[in-house]
């Protein structure tokens, strides 16, 4: 699955205080899949989510 924006990004080694990206991250590993997040300030935003069939 993948979900993509062109928004504002955000730089990935900051610390939000939040922990949305960590839960999902989580929970796709939980049933063997991958989680990947690729971002740039300025360039948006794309997720990732593979999961075994």
């Amino acid at each position: 699955m993948t979900v993509a924006d062109d928004g504002v990004g955000f730089d990935p080694s900051g610390h939000g205080r939040g922990f949305g990206l960590t839960n999902m991250a989580n929970r796709v590993a939980a049933v063997g899949g991958s989680f990947r997040v690729d971002t740039t300030p300025g360039h948006g935003t794309v997720v990732r989510a593979t999961f075994p069939l």
